[in-house]
């Protein structure tokens, strides 16, 4: 899938993110990565579909997860990309992964519309039939 691209950083929802170094297990894994520009580690991953919905600040193959507090009623999904639609929000996580500098220069607006493309393209994931 594309992904939403800024100046600075980029978002990448994947439909199934593989693990790598691990042989296939069948299980769907969907997440949201946030890469910076420039950089060959992610800086954020949000694994909203998981059981026991997470994310991650600079994940790593021992990464901590960080609970995504999924209220009844709440779509996982939605509660991830609250910190997308709540600029400040994810700003404080980029200057948590020590990308002060980044999180500065983000546009609120490059924001909004990645969180946007996120929900049409997990609508559209969600259409397709199973392989």
């Amino acid at each position: 899938m594309a992904p939403h691209q800024c100046r600075t950083a980029s978002a990448r929802y994947h439909p199934n993110r593989q693990l790598l170094g691990r042989e296939a297990d069948g299980v769907l894994r969907k997440s949201i990565v946030v890469a910076v520009a420039g950089k060959s580690e992610q800086a954020l991953r949000f694994d909203p579909f998981s059981v026991g919905s997470h994310y991650h600040i600079r994940p790593t193959f021992r990464g901590r997860q960080i609970p995504l507090w999924v209220e009844e009623g709440q779509k996982p999904l939605d509660v991830a990309l609250k910190y997308f639609e709540k600029p400040l929000r994810f700003r404080g996580l980029l200057a948590q992964a020590e990308e002060d500098d980044v999180a500065s220069r983000l546009d609120d607006a490059d924001l909004a519309q990645a969180a946007r493309q996120i929900r049409e393209l997990d609508a559209a994931a969600e259409r397709m039939p199973a392989a």
